[in-house]
């Protein structure tokens, strides 16, 4: 562990990181000022500069704390499991606990997709390869589980991250909103894709149990 001026920087730089995650993800982007930014710190503004130069590269620092802490959270929880079925609750419990617990790290990537990507080329980059390393985290928890490449994974990968995103945003809109109910139903959507990948049968015999409504003809 450093010692001295070394752990010293470190928590300074690790202080200044928690706030500005915090404020992105409640003011956006451009609503987060260096000043506002040192008041929540506790940090002076020299400092801020020192270790990041410029508010872009708070940003991305930002992004790469929030993104390795996001997808390293997936990854544990997958590992902790005894079976296929187990390694997929666990991965849930985590994608869960995160929404529970630090909704800020998937509301601060929603936002900064929405207000800055399309004016900062640097950041949209920046962007995709965290959902990519995400996506890509999922797709090696499924074949790790199951000891096998499932074909489309990366579907699979996507709807997830999808789904994780909307319970986020329905977190936000509706904080009575059950999670436990959400988090049920996406791991009956990630089964069934899954299986029906490895079965293609699955898909197509699945069509015949959905009722049919008929069209109502024209009088």
């Amino acid at each position: 562990m450093p010692r001295g001026p070394y752990q010293k920087s470190d928590l300074t730089r690790e202080r200044i990181l928690e706030a500005a995650a915090e404020l992105f993800a409640q003011r956006g982007y451009a609503g987060t000022g260096v000043d506002r930014l040192a008041e929540r710190s506790g940090i002076a503004k020299t400092a801020i500069y020192y270790h990041f130069g410029n508010k872009e590269g708070l940003l991305a620092a930002v992004l790469d704390r929030a993104a390795s802490a996001w997808i390293e959270n997936i990854r544990r929880a997958a590992e902790r499991a005894s079976c296929p079925e187990d390694a997929l609750d666990q991965a849930l419990a985590g994608m869960r606990a995160m929404v529970d617990e630090r909704p800020w790290i998937l509301k601060l990537l929603l936002l900064l997709t929405l207000e800055v990507a399309d004016e900062k080329p640097e950041i949209r980059k920046a962007m995709a390869e965290i959902f990519f390393r995400a996506r890509q985290t999922i797709v090696g928890g499924i074949r790790d589980a199951l000891g096998i490449d499932v074909p489309g994974a990366d579907a699979v990968g996507n709807v997830m991250l999808g789904l994780l995103q909307g319970a986020v945003v329905g977190r936000e809109l509706d904080p009575e909103m059950s999670l436990q109910a959400i988090f049920e139903e996406m791991r009956n959507i990630v089964v069934f894709m899954v299986a029906s990948r490895l079965d293609p049968s699955l898909g197509a015999s699945a069509s015949l149990v959905i009722p049919q409504t008929p069209v109502a003809s024209e009088s």
